[in-house]
């Protein structure tokens, strides 16, 4: 698995208890912020392409993959001392947009091919 470190992140502090003052939190706390969204943009890459593989935009939804998805989800909030109740919510909502965004691209692709199905 890629893991950018704090440094290569460009966060000043390398803990939070290194954090000088209010500005160091805020910017640690900014920076976290524009990886997961960094992170988010490089998922619907993926969740894009994947759609090459789908025969038809029914097929895109997999419920089973959802199933399986979140308790993992689940396993690693609390691995990292987060709240399940929150983090897995918080991904079941990622994953239905990544899925409407998926649909959308996979029957404009298919649909200025007019393969529409």
């Amino acid at each position: 698995m890629m893991m950018l470190t704090l440094q290569q992140l460009g966060i000043k502090a390398l803990t939070p208890a290194d954090c000088q003052d209010l500005g160091d939190i805020r910017q640690a706390i900014d920076t976290l912020d524009h990886a997961v969204v960094d992170m988010l943009g490089l998922r619907l890459g993926y969740v894009l392409e994947a759609s090459r593989f789908k025969p038809n935009a029914a097929a895109i939804p997999a419920p089973e993959r959802v199933a399986a998805m979140l308790p993992e989800r689940h396993k690693w909030a609390e691995e990292n001392g987060l709240a399940p109740d929150f983090v897995v919510p918080l991904f079941a909502q990622i994953i239905q947009w990544f899925i409407q965004q998926q649909v959308a691209f996979w029957q404009e692709k298919h649909e200025t091919s007019g393969q529409v199905e």
